[in-house]
């Protein structure tokens, strides 16, 4: 049996929305692990500069 025009338009149109879920999920991912990773370093930067400012 042959998919009509009608239903590879839809099945594009899941495969689209769930790429470009993925791909959301993926930058929300990185910044938080960036954010969790960094955030020792950049409250010790920011006393640092504070210290070497005065």
């Amino acid at each position: 049996m042959h998919a009509t025009f009608l239903q590879k338009v839809i099945l594009c149109m899941i495969a689209g929305f769930l790429a470009a879920s993925l791909v959301e999920w993926g930058r929300v991912f990185v910044t938080g692990a960036d954010d969790a990773l960094n955030a020792g370093y950049k409250n010790r930067t920011s006393s640092a500069q504070v210290t070497s400012n005065r």
